[in-house]
């Protein structure tokens, strides 16, 4: 039997995103076992995969610094000392099993020389000389051992240098895949992850993270006021929030699926500042408490009440992997009840209270897919929040982002649009003039279509150039089977 990658390790192995590698398996039609991929077909389509250097993909790093949102998860993304080394104590376990495989194969081949040069002492001239050849092979086999030093082995050297500073898990039943890096808890991981995991107060209090580890080790980074029963701890149940991996780990856990609704909730948050993007775009970043981190999904919305009592429906322009530190984009001249007091400075330090969440403006669930993101006013809120999620994710094959109007020259918006592009290879950022018809960009969206008709599309703007531009595609016999689209107002 093959040894046998899951196909998000293989990537990482590679150095290319799980979508690239997938889109290659497609294009290549190799045979994959179950979704998982053998060494041998992974060093086939990738045979220059560098094992001298970069042993911890420090590229893979740098795209996540620079194309993700910068938010303070971890002080770093090595895990502190003592994680570290339990990390080590449990990798040991696996480099002693693998001698000990070693020796035994050592041991068999001593075994085998030893009884072929007892039938040689038979008069058999030819059984004689086969016996001969076969010990030639096997010594020269036994003189080559020390000195072996092939793709596989150094490739198997570098995925079990990644599992020093990372470690994998999946989910059950699921059977999503992740991964945990520095100090981050398998909660925090699989946020980032963009997994919809069940939570409640992050902090340990509530008893929403709970989950059961099936197999491998975990580590407490924190003492939690909610209590496990003596049954619950000694049938392997922790809190994700506390713990983090020291091994790979196979845990089962609730999740939210596409279609299943979020829990209502109503939060007291703080304003921490209003930036001006420009003269017409304000981004409000809040914070929600350290106990109560808003639970959403991308591309929601919800309603959002100032201390004087104004109120409006908002939509998040942030990933759902931080559910603590929240964004939101308002723009000038179209109404929105909270616009005087997010340009006029009013807004910032006050307390808000945001109920939600709302919405059915979703990314589609384990899509691999090329998808076009297109937002044009407000519809950029939902969708920088897709675009963020898609790439968390990093499952689809290639993404695209056509902002109508595009974003404020040298605004944190563009910068953040621009890192995208330069960071991430499967990632293209386009920016249209405000006016450009629903035919021409309809042409921009055939295009990408035709070269994959599994394109997904996703629109979101204002209602009457939604309207319009999904009229000129039927009107063109275009097939929208595939779009998604969500008319906004603030």
């Amino acid at each position: 039997m093959p040894q046998l990658l899951s196909l998000s390790r293989a990537a990482r192995l590679a150095d290319v995103s799980r979508g690239e590698l997938q889109k290659r398996i497609r294009k290549e039609r190799v045979e994959t076992f179950e979704g998982d991929i053998s060494l041998e077909t992974l060093l086939a389509l990738y045979p220059h995969i560098d094992m001298d250097e970069d042993p911890v993909l420090e590229r893979v790093q740098r795209i996540k610094a620079e194309a993700h949102p910068k938010r303070n998860y971890s002080d770093g993304w090595m895990p502190d000392p003592e994680i570290l080394m339990t990390r080590l104590h449990e990798f040991q376990h696996t480099l002693v099993h693998t001698k000990a495989a070693l020796n035994s194969s050592e041991a068999l081949l001593d075994e085998a020389v030893a009884d072929l040069k007892s039938a040689l002492e038979k008069p058999e001239q030819k059984l004689r000389q086969a016996v001969k050849k076969c010990i030639e092979k096997l010594d020269g086999a036994m003189g080559r051992l020390d000195k072996a030093s092939d793709a596989k082995a150094r490739l198997f050297a570098k995925d079990a240098l990644l599992k020093i500073v990372t470690a994998s898990i999946r989910l059950l039943p699921s059977g999503h895949e992740y991964f945990i890096q520095g100090n981050d808890s398998i909660l925090e991981a699989g946020l980032k992850a963009g997994l919809y995991l069940d939570y409640g107060c992050t902090s340990g209090n509530c008893g929403a993270c709970k989950c059961k580890v099936v197999s491998g080790a975990v580590r407490k980074l924190r003492q939690h006021d909610f209590v496990l029963s003596a049954k619950e701890q000694e049938e392997g149940y922790i809190l994700a929030c506390s713990n983090t991996a020291i091994s790979d780990l196979v845990i089962e856990a609730t999740e939210a699926s596409l279609s299943e609704q979020l829990p209502h909730q109503m939060i007291r948050a703080t304003v921490k500042k209003v930036v001006q993007e420009g003269p017409e775009l304000a981004l409000i970043h809040v914070q929600t408490p350290r106990t109560h981190s808003l639970r959403f999904k991308a591309g929601q919305r919800v309603k959002v009440t100032t201390e004087d009592g104004a109120s409006t429906e908002l939509y998040i322009a942030s990933c759902p992997c931080d559910g603590r530190n929240l964004q939101f984009l308002v723009f000038s001249g179209i109404g929105c009840p909270i616009e005087k007091h997010a340009f006029s400075g009013e807004l910032a330090k006050q307390t808000i209270v945001i109920e939600g969440p709302e919405g059915d403006f979703l990314l589609r669930e384990d899509s691999t897919r090329p998808v076009v993101f297109v937002a044009k006013g407000g519809g950029l809120a939902p969708v920088k929040s897709l675009t963020e999620q898609a790439i968390t994710i990093d499952d689809a094959e290639d993404i695209t982002l056509i902002l109508i109007g595009g974003t404020p020259p040298e605004s944190s918006l563009e910068n953040l649009c621009r890192s995208w592009k330069d960071a991430l290879d499967n990632f293209d950022y386009r920016s249209a003039a405000d006016d450009i018809s629903a035919m021409d960009l309809l042409a921009q969206l055939t295009m990408a279509m035709e070269e994959n008709p599994k394109t997904q599309v996703y629109l979101a703007g204002p209602e009457a150039w939604v309207n319009e531009l999904m009229k000129t595609a039927q009107g063109q016999g275009v097939n929208t089977e595939r779009w998604c689209m969500e008319s906004v107002g603030c």
